[in-house]
């Protein structure tokens, strides 16, 4: 039996998520990926630095699998296979169900969805939620108006996701507003009631939680804006594209920077594909240069403008499909140079097969995902020698996650921090509970242990965890037990 083209994709799509379960355990949590898990612990309606939508996800993962890897990652692999069927339906949609396959295997592919597909982060619901709306957006100016409402809600859940989702909403204005084909839809009730039930959704758990714990979230996300001066660099410029170029891999940014000066060229077509191809640049040019020139005076992270690539994969494939080269030298050569990044970075993650020099494993961000279930252990049986009272402290959330989650009992360590601390454990540390106590204390850095001598009447040294592999020490976390905790020392 011969295969359709769209038969061809589900295949691949499945393949993909299949592969990525058997993956996960082959890797340890990431430290972001436990400290969401942290907040998975803690359901609220907002969090430091983003909504609540992952928490939840995370939440009902480990209520069907457990409090494991798989549990964790359950949504990410979810997530991606609804990305694939976004480009599924989006081949069909165009009429040119031979995209199918090359789609899904492009965006299965890519390193900044690959990743997303299995580590559990902010971006891989984001891009779900981001793709669904697109999805209803092209049926709303294609069908129905009454899309936009739908639309607008699966917006509201990508901001609930991350922050960044909120560019959907004024990308589509900017479609609508700036196409003469499509004008109409700004004058129908149904965009704005979108938008209206949208901005509801999203807006009131965030802004309810900030409004009662002091607008936290509002500082974070102006600091990494440029706010903080520690963020401000003159290479984030280069540094930002050169990322981008990794993350999409060089093929495939280059075929998504040549569909954009495509639709740019044709933005005036009004039949219904020139719409629809205006649509689609309106969702990924501005959102990239956006970031492009906030890279201008401040540090931005490759991951970012993840939603622009939503439309610029979509866009590139259709541009290699009209200029007949879907099938020709360049195409194989981006899609064999992203299945080649792919290959390497999940093959390194898992195995460490490509040896690297002391000083530069620690730039590799692969191998920091090792040692932390056997850190753990060692955390574990110092806790046991000081008897039940015992508790672990941490100067880093990164620590705090990650022991938290490979500890047996799962118990939450406690941040030992002078002055005001800036992450989510700030509403949920509580030192005068330990007053008195023992505790085993990990310490990634010296300066960590500085801030700590105060905080006990005695610290002693313990022996030195290494962890790492084959044969390289990866991570050297100095241990110590701090004896009769007496709290962080107050100002003034």
């Amino acid at each position: 039996m011969k295969w359709t083209p769209i038969q061809r994709a589900w295949a691949i799509a499945l393949a993909f998520a299949a592969f990525r379960l058997c993956f996960i355990p082959f890797i340890q949590l990431a430290q972001d990926e436990a400290y969401y898990w942290e907040w998975s612990r803690h359901l609220d309606w907002s969090y430091y630095d983003q909504g609540p939508m992952l928490a939840l996800v995370i939440r009902a993962g480990t209520a069907l699998l457990g409090t494991n890897e798989w549990g964790v990652r359950l949504g990410a692999v979810l997530a991606g296979l609804g990305v694939s069927s976004f480009y599924l339906w989006f081949a069909g949609r165009v009429g040119k169900p031979a995209l199918a396959p090359w789609l899904v295997f492009a965006a299965n592919s890519l390193l900044l969805f690959a990743v997303g597909g299995v580590l559990m982060m902010h971006d891989s619901l984001a891009a779900l939620f981001w793709c669904a709306g697109l999805a209803c957006a092209i049926r709303a100016i294609e069908d129905d108006g009454r899309w936009w409402v739908l639309a607008g809600l699966l917006g509201g859940c990508g901001v609930l996701s991350k922050y960044t989702a909120i560019l959907l909403l004024p990308c589509l204005l900017l479609a609508c507003a700036t196409h003469p084909g499509l004008r109409r839809h700004l004058k129908e009730p149904w965009f704005w009631l979108g938008a209206l039930l949208g901005g509801a959704l999203a807006g009131y758990p965030i802004l309810h939680w900030n409004i009662q714990q002091g607008w936290p979230s509002l500082q974070h996300v102006a600091s990494l804006g440029g706010l903080d001066r520690s963020r401000v660099s003159l290479v984030s410029l280069p540094e930002f594209i050169g990322s981008q170029f990794g993350l999409m891999t060089p093929g495939l940014m280059l075929l998504a920077l040549m569909a954009w000066r495509w639709a740019w060229r044709r933005r005036h077509d009004d039949d219904r594909l020139g719409r629809l191809r205006w649509l689609l640049w309106c969702c990924c040019v501005p959102v990239f240069g956006l970031f492009l020139a906030l890279s201008l005076r401040s540090r931005v992270e490759g991951n970012w403008p993840a939603p622009a690539y939503v439309a610029a994969l979509a866009l590139a494939a259709w541009r290699l499909e009209s200029l007949g080269l879907r099938r020709g030298r360049a195409s194989r050569w981006a899609l064999g140079l992203a299945a080649a990044f792919f290959l390497l970075v999940f093959s390194q993650a898992a195995w460490g097969w490509l040896p690297l020099p002391e000083g530069l494993a620690g730039q590799d961000a692969t191998y920091r995902l090792e040692g932390w279930r056997e850190l753990a252990e060692r955390v574990a049986a110092e806790r046991a020698a000081l008897g039940p009272n015992a508790f672990v402290g941490c100067r880093t959330y990164q620590n705090a996650a990650e022991l938290a989650f490979y500890l047996p009992d799962h118990a939450q360590p406690l941040i030992l921090q002078e002055g005001q601390i800036n992450h989510q454990y700030r509403f949920w540390n509580h030192p005068e509970a330990f007053l008195g106590r023992d505790a085993v204390l990990v310490i990634g850095q010296e300066w960590e242990l500085d801030e700590m001598r105060g905080m006990f009447h005695s610290i002693e040294e313990r022996p030195l965890v290494e962890t790492g592999r084959n044969g390289l020490v990866l991570r050297r976390t100095r241990i110590y037990v701090g004896r009769g905790f007496s709290g962080p020392q107050r100002p003034g």
